[in-house]
């Protein structure tokens, strides 16, 4: 949510994928943390198959022409200064 607050005046677009099958869940979870970017919900995880996703969460930067450029595995810490250099180098 800190990245999203600090990149959307730069075009960045952040966009969480759930693949929760209860929708119930969800919807509680992005209610209780505030959740304040785009998400969607895929309990078949079809997305996951398409990006080859293998652990949860995983995060993929995607350019503006659609190119994955970087791909996370794991938690990350989005204020730290070699991924906020990535970042602004896109």
């Amino acid at each position: 949510m800190n990245m999203q607050e600090r990149t959307k005046g730069k075009g960045v677009v952040v966009l969480g994928i759930s693949i929760d099958a209860d929708g119930n869940a969800y919807h509680r979870f992005l209610k209780q943390r505030n959740v304040n970017f785009l998400t969607v919900r895929d309990p078949e995880q079809k997305i996951a198959t398409l990006y080859g996703t293998s652990g949860w969460p995983e995060t993929y930067i995607i350019d503006r022409r659609g190119i994955v450029r970087r791909k996370f595995i794991g938690p990350v810490n989005w204020d730290s200064a070699d991924v906020m250099q990535f970042l602004g180098n896109l």
